[in-house]
C-alpha cells in the first residue's frame, strides 16, 4: 500500500509541475502580447465587403498574347457585371477591341525561299483573319473567398472565380459566333474599388478561301488566347 501511495504522489506532483509550466507559459505569452502596440495589431473580418446586387463598371481592361510565335495581339476593352449574389454574377457586357501584329516569323522563313537545303519550299502564307473586336455576355461564379498575408502586415483580399460566356467577333472579313470558358482572381484593394486578373480562351469556327485554287473554302477553329488585367469601381458603396 505505501508504494501505490508514493507512486500517486508522484503522478500528482508530475501533473502538478506542468499544470505550473503552463501557466507560466501561458503568462508569458500574454504578457508578450500585451506589450505590442495596438497599430500592430491587425483584426481579419469573416467577411470584407458583400456583392448582393452591386455593379461593377470596369473602365479599363489590358490584356493580350504579345509574344506569339506568328500572330501577337493586344486587347483593350471594357465591361459591366450585376453581382446577384456573393457568389454568382451576369457579365450583361463585355467589349475587347483587338490589336494583330503578324511577326518576323514567316517572313524569315519565306526569305529563304529557292536557296538552301529546299529550293523548291512553298511560300508560307498565314491563314488567320485579324481580330477587331469582340463583344461578348457571360457568367460568373466565385465557389470560395479567402485572405492573404502579405509580410505578415497587409492583408489582400482575394477570390478567385469562373467564368463562361458568348458573343460576337468580329474579323477583317467576317463575322463568328464565339465563346469562351475563363479563369480568374478578383483583389479587393477597398469595397469600391478592386483589380482582376483573368485568362480566358476565344473560341470561333473561321472561315476562309482554300488556297489550292480549286475554289471553295475551308472552315478552322481559332483560340484567341486573351490574358487580361482589369480595374473595376462598384455601386452603390457598402454603408458604413
Amino acid at each position: 500500500m505505501k508504494s501505490l501511495h508514493t507512486i500517486f504522489l508522484g503522478v500528482l506532483l508530475a501533473f502538478s509541475s506542468i499544470a505550473y509550466g503552463a501557466d507560466n507559459v501561458i503568462e508569458k505569452q500574454l504578457e508578450e502580447i500585451g506589450s505590442i502596440k495596438d497599430e500592430e495589431v491587425v483584426v481579419v473580418q469573416r467577411k470584407y465587403t458583400r456583392k448582393d446586387w452591386r455593379h461593377e463598371f470596369t473602365p479599363v481592361t489590358l490584356g493580350g498574347v504579345p509574344f506569339g510565335t506568328v500572330r501577337r495581339t493586344l486587347y483593350g476593352g471594357a465591361s459591366y457585371t450585376l453581382h446577384v449574389n456573393d457568389w454568382f454574377g451576369l457579365e450583361a457586357f463585355n467589349f475587347l477591341y483587338s490589336k494583330n501584329f503578324f511577326s518576323s516569323f514567316t517572313d524569315d522563313i519565306n526569305s529563304n525561299k529557292g536557296s538552301g537545303a529546299n529550293p523548291s519550299q512553298a511560300e508560307i502564307k498565314p491563314d488567320i483573319q485579324k481580330l477587331l473586336y469582340m463583344v461578348t455576355t457571360g457568367a460568373q461564379i466565385t465557389p470560395f473567398y479567402g485572405k492573404v498575408s502579405t509580410f505578415s502586415r497587409y492583408i489582400a483580399y482575394i477570390e478567385p472565380y469562373f467564368s463562361l460566356g458568348l458573343g460576337v467577333a468580329k474579323t477583317e472579313t467576317n463575322s463568328y459566333l464565339t465563346y469562351f470558358p475563363g479563369i480568374g482572381v478578383r483583389a479587393f484593394f477597398k469595397e469600391w474599388f478592386s483589380m482582376r486578373l483573368e485568362f480566358r480562351d476565344y473560341m470561333y469556327t473561321e472561315t476562309f478561301a482554300n488556297r489550292s485554287g480549286a475554289g471553295g473554302t475551308s472552315t478552322s477553329l481559332r483560340n484567341n488566347y486573351a490574358v487580361q488585367v482589369a480595374f473595376s469601381f462598384w455601386l452603390p458603396k457598402m454603408p458604413r
